[in-house]
């Protein structure tokens, strides 16, 4: 390491005073000489060279070289993505959050319930060399008493605060109860330019049960009917929709209604009164994301604040996991890797699916460094050693088939040329 940074020197000086600030107009990227190591292709590592030229990869040598970065004795990947995430929704703690995820060489990530006015003031600083790119859900959708409502009213309970349900509707989340409601906020939706609009599906099924229940106030979802128009419309103004869901129901209903992305695989719990049998996918269900081409976003981390309260739960909660995970992928289902985990990252999600032992550890490396920022970012070259490919990547200590652990033992980020040193 000593070497490594002896060479870098004037290099990390300039990405050390980048990542103190909200990112500038960048001068000329410097061209950087990327040499030793073990690469990662997708399938294993091996010996390779690189220039990175303007923040993209070439294999041809420009003719200016700012700097030589020698990996010699490290391992080295694309970046990791995390497509399920909360953690840079809050002012107070997004700058220390984004530089987490670049210590630990995640830089792509999507955040799954963002209001555009709370992240208005420092939206700029992300996305550039110093920090993660972020993929928004600008708009969270549920009814006027579901979730997250009442997550907000207990977190504004535990601090002491005294919050009413309509200090929360319609400004940390829409508040939409019927095609009214919709129609009534849309254009307000729409406003922000969204890029990725959140509905959220809890127990679908029995919608309006659940709604005559006041226990579950504040924890239900919207009327199912309703998904369809959402996203219809979301589609109309270029918006990707994502779905909260929680039943293999309601998995069901997302993909039938044409969402993009399930935000979760069915069963990060069990709800009480139900089963195992509740959360397995059926096979149509599959079938039809299969053919609508529908992103699966993993989150099988998740399942550790349920098991926190029902540790007896963990083999069928992880056996119904992996069982709908084999069939996902045997039906060529496009699986994303995401924890929404809070204060983790994606690298909880590597190890639980890795546990899973539901695919190989070079197919579950290819999943989380190439097949999720791809599908995150389809309109840019990420996730790969290529010719004119961004110049991102991750050095690491260790050999990461070999021990999941050298997922967190980081040497080296580069991110489109811009070179951090944890």
């Amino acid at each position: 390491m000593t070497r490594l940074l002896a060479t870098l020197l004037l290099v990390l000086a300039a990405g050390s005073t980048a990542a103190q600030q909200a990112p500038q107009p960048a001068a000329r990227a410097p061209a950087l000489h990327l040499r030793g190591g073990q690469w990662f292709d997708g399938e294993r590592f091996g010996p390779s060279e690189w220039y990175a030229v303007g923040g993209r990869f070439t294999r041809t040598r420009p003719a200016r070289v700012d700097a030589v970065v020698d990996l010699t004795g490290r391992w080295v990947i694309p970046p990791l993505a995390e497509a399920h995430a909360h953690d840079l929704q809050n002012s107070w703690n997004a700058a220390s959050n984004a530089a987490a995820y670049l210590r630990r060489g995640v830089l792509y990530t999507v955040q799954m319930c963002a209001t555009p006015g709370d992240v208005a003031p420092y939206r700029g600083f992300l996305d550039g060399p110093a920090a993660p790119d972020v993929l928004w859900a600008d708009g969270c959708i549920s009814s006027s008493d579901g979730h997250p409502l009442g997550m907000a009213l207990a977190g504004a309970k535990a601090a002491g605060m005294e919050v009413k349900p309509e200090d929360v509707r319609d400004k940390s989340y829409w508040s939409v109860d019927t095609p009214a409601d919709l129609a009534t906020r849309w254009d307000r939706i729409a406003a922000s330019k969204p890029k990725l609009i959140k509905v959220i599906l809890i127990d679908a099924a029995n919608y309006a049960a659940n709604r005559a229940n006041p226990a579950l106030f504040g924890h239900n979802g919207l009327d199912p009917a309703l998904v369809p128009e959402i996203v219809r419309r979301a589609h109309g103004v270029g918006a990707k929709v994502a779905a909260h869901i929680d039943t293999a129901d309601d998995f069901a209903r997302a993909a039938g209604a044409g969402v993009d992305m399930v935000a979760h695989l069915p069963g990060y719990r069990f709800a009480r009164g139900k089963t195992a049998a509740d959360y397995r996918l059926s096979d149509a269900a599959i079938a039809e994301a299969k053919r609508r081409g529908t992103v699966v976003i993993t989150t099988v981390a998740a399942a550790r604040y349920f098991l926190q309260a029902r540790p007896g739960e963990r083999a069928a909660l992880m056996a119904n996991h992996a069982d709908n995970l084999r069939r996902l992928r045997a039906a060529g289902v496009r699986l994303a890797l995401g924890s929404d985990v809070y204060g983790g990252s994606v690298v909880d999600e590597v190890r639980a699916v890795d546990g899973l032992q539901v695919m190989t550890r070079p197919e579950l490396l290819r999943v989380a460094v190439a097949d999720t920022p791809r599908l995150l970012f389809p309109d840019r070259r990420v996730g790969a050693f290529a010719e004119g490919a961004e110049a991102s990547l991750v050095a690491l200590e260790a050999d990461p088939l070999a021990d999941l652990g050298a997922l967190e033992r980081v040497a080296l980020v580069i991110k489109r040329g811009a070179v951090h040193a944890p």
